[in-house]
C-alpha cells in the first residue's frame, strides 16, 4: 500500500503548487482543481495513522511532531530571511515568532508559511488519535472516529467551531477499517476503476455544485473534494493489494518529498509576486518553470535536511524508550 500512497502525496503536494503558483500574476493559470490536494492529504494521514499506529502505536506523538514540526520550523525561518529583507530585525522577529507558534498577528497578519492553517489540523488530529490511543490501538480508530465527528459537526456556545474539514480524517479511519476487515480479494482491475472514479468526481461535483473553493472549512467541501479523495485513496489501496503498485523511482521520490513541496512553495509564491503578468503562453511556461524550481529545490531539501534531521530525530526517541 506504501508505494500508491506515495504516489498520491507527490500528486497532492505538486497539484497544491501549481494552484498557488498558477494565482500570481505572472503565470495567471487557473488551476482550482490543485487546491483539493489539501482533502487527499487529510483522507491520507487518517489512513496512515490507524493503519501505522496499528502495526506499531510506540512513542506515537512524538514520532508524529519530528515529523511535521521541524521542518515546518525550517521552512519558516527560511521565509523569514527573505521577510528580513523588507522590514527591520525587530518585525521580522516578531512575525517569525508568530509563524513558529500559529499564534494571531497583528491586524489579522497571516503566518510566513500561509499553509499552515491545514498543519493545525494535522496537528489536532494527531493529539486526538493520541487520546484514542489510552483505549488500545484496536478500540482506537473507533474512539478517533467519534471524537472527530463531534468536533466536526457538533457546535460548541461560546466556543469556536465546529471544523468539518476533521471530518476527513474520519473518512480515511474508515478506508483503514474497510480495509482491516476485508475478508475477500477484491476483483482485478476494481481499484483502478474506484480511484479513476474518484478522479474523474474531483472536478465534475465542483462544477455541478458550483462549489466556491474560498470556502474551504465548510461541510460542502468534504462532499465535494473529500468524498472524491476517499475514493481515490481507496482504490490507490486496493490496485497495490491487487498487484498494481507504482515503481517509479522518480514518483517515489517525489511522494517522499511531498512535505518538502508543500512547505517550501509558499516562500517561492512569496518572491515570485513581484513579477510582472505574461500572456500565454509565457504564462505557461512560467508556471511550469516555477513549479520545475520549487519541486526540484524541495528535493534537495527532503534528501540533505529532512531525511537526516528525522533519521537522528527517531534515534534519539528509539534510545529514550
Amino acid at each position: 500500500m506504501i508505494n500508491n500512497l506515495q504516489a498520491l502525496r507527490a500528486l497532492a503536494a505538486i497539484g497544491v503548487s501549481v494552484f498557488h503558483v498558477g494565482l500570481l500574476p505572472a503565470t495567471s493559470l487557473p488551476f482550482t482543481i490543485g487546491a483539493a490536494g489539501v482533502d487527499l492529504f487529510f483522507v491520507l494521514s487518517g489512513f496512515i495513522i490507524a493503519y501505522s499506529s496499528s502495526q506499531d502505536a510506540r512513542q506515537f506523538l512524538a514520532r508524529r511532531l519530528i515529523r511535521i514540526l521541524p521542518a515546518y520550523w525550517i521552512a519558516t525561518i527560511i521565509a523569514s530571511l527573505f521577510v528580513f529583507q523588507a522590514m527591520s530585525p525587530a518585525e521580522t522577529f516578531d512575525w517569525l515568532v508568530q509563524s513558529l507558534f500559529y499564534l494571531p498577528g497583528p491586524g489579522g497578519r497571516p503566518v510566513l508559511i500561509f499553509v499552515a492553517w491545514t498543519l493545525v489540523y494535522e496537528l489536532a488530529f494527531y493529539l486526538l488519535y493520541w487520546l484514542a490511543l489510552r483505549a488500545g490501538a484496536r478500540r482506537a480508530p473507533v474512539v478517533a472516529i467519534a471524537m472527530l465527528l463531534v468536533l466536526g459537526l457538533v457546535p460548541v456556545p461560546g466556543q469556536p467551531g465546529p471544523w468539518p474539514l476533521l471530518l476527513e480524517f474520519v473518512l480515511g479511519v474508515c478506508i483503514y477499517l474497510a480495509i482491516d476487515n476485508l475478508s475477500r480479494p477484491v476483483s482485478k482491475g476494481v481499484g483502478l476503476w474506484v480511484a479513476g472514479a474518484g478522479l474523474l468526481a474531483l472536478p465534475l461535483l465542483a462544477q455541478l455544485t458550483g462549489y466556491d473553493p474560498d470556502d474551504y472549512q465548510s461541510v460542502e467541501r468534504v462532499l465535494v473534494w473529500g468524498l472524491p479523495a476517499t475514493c481515490i485513496v481507496l482504490g490507490a489501496i486496493l490496485a497495490e493489494r491487487e498487484g498494481f503498485a507504482i515503481r517509479n523511482r522518480a514518483i517515489l521520490l517525489l511522494g517522499a518529498a511531498s512535505y518538502a513541496i508543500y512547505l517550501l512553495h509558499p516562500v517561492a509564491v512569496g518572491q515570485l509576486l513581484q513579477l510582472p503578468p505574461q500572456s500565454p503562453p509565457t504564462s505557461w511556461l512560467a508556471c511550469f518553470a516555477a513549479t520545475a524550481a520549487i519541486v526540484g529545490v524541495s528535493v534537495l531539501f527532503h534528501l540533505f535536511i529532512e531525511v537526516r534531521m528525522l533519521r537522528w530525530m527517531r534515534q534519539m526517541i528509539s534510545r529514550a524508550e
